[in-house]
Order: structure tokens, then sequence, then C-alpha cells
């Protein structure tokens, strides 16, 4: 099998058994989708709950990310110990789905580390904005000493 049929096959698989899996699977279950997305929305606009719902989404997304890792190393293996070419295709076409699974996995990784690394930030400017504030206080209460001297 050449280069390009297999590179065409895994993108064909990405997307019948990734996107259009994805997307089969959300309009069966339309209803739990909406409820579930409405919970996350909640929780992660909460300012009460939002740190613990990006950590619950970030340990999620990693666990799943390496799921699919796994998956493909299995897959690989098995499109090299079959001879069928039919058998091959259809292995192609099951780690282009869990490419598409890994990717959307990698996004949401990234997506909490940027949600992270602005908390951090944050965190930041408020640390430095208290400094300030002491550096001010302190500064007004040493001439106020002084004035009264």
């Amino acid at each position: 099998m050449k280069i390009s049929d297999v590179i065409k096959i895994l993108i064909k698989g990405f997307w019948e058994n990734g996107l259009i899996s994805l997307l089969k699977v959300v309009f069966a279950h339309w209803i739990i989708t909406f409820i579930i997305i409405g919970i996350i929305s909640f929780l992660c606009s909460n300012p009460d709950t939002s740190v613990a719902a990006w950590i619950i989404i970030g340990i999620f997304a990693i666990f799943t990310a390496i799921k699919a890792l796994f998956e493909i190393i299995i897959e690989i293996k098995n499109y090299i110990n079959t001879t069928d070419p039919e058998d091959k295709k259809n292995i192609l076409k099951s780690i282009g789905g869990k490419i598409f699974d890994f990717s959307i996995c990698l996004i949401g990784v990234l997506q909490v580390l940027k949600i992270f690394s602005h908390i951090s930030r944050i965190t930041k400017a408020s640390s430095s904005v208290i400094s300030f504030v002491d550096d001010t206080a302190s500064a007004v209460s040493k001439l106020l000493k002084d004035i009264t001297k």
C-alpha cells in the first residue's frame, strides 16, 4: 500500500470514525449532551467551582488522551501483524478515528493550561498590586511618622 493511500484512508477514518461518529452520538443523545454542556458551563462560570471544574476537565482530558494514544499504538501493532488488505484499511480507519479522539483531548488539555496560565497571571498581578499597596502604605506611614515628630 502506497503512502498516499495510507494518508487518504487515515483522513477518511479521521472524519468517519472521528467527527461523524461524534456527531452521531451527540444527535442520538442530544438531551444528555445539552444537560452535560449546561452543567459544565455553569460550573466553569461560577467563581466558587470554576477551578475545580477546570481541574476535573483537565484530568479527564489527559486520561482520555493517554487512552487514545495507547489505542493508536495497539492499532499500529495490529496493522503491522495483519496481512489482509481489507483488514488493513479498516485498521487504518480506526487509527484515523483514534487520532481525532487524541486531537480533541489535546485541545482540551491546551484549553485547561490556557485557563490556568491566565489564573497564574491574575494571581501574579494581584500579588504585585498588593505589594504596591503595602509599599505605599508603608511610605505614607513613615511620612506621617516623620511629620508628627
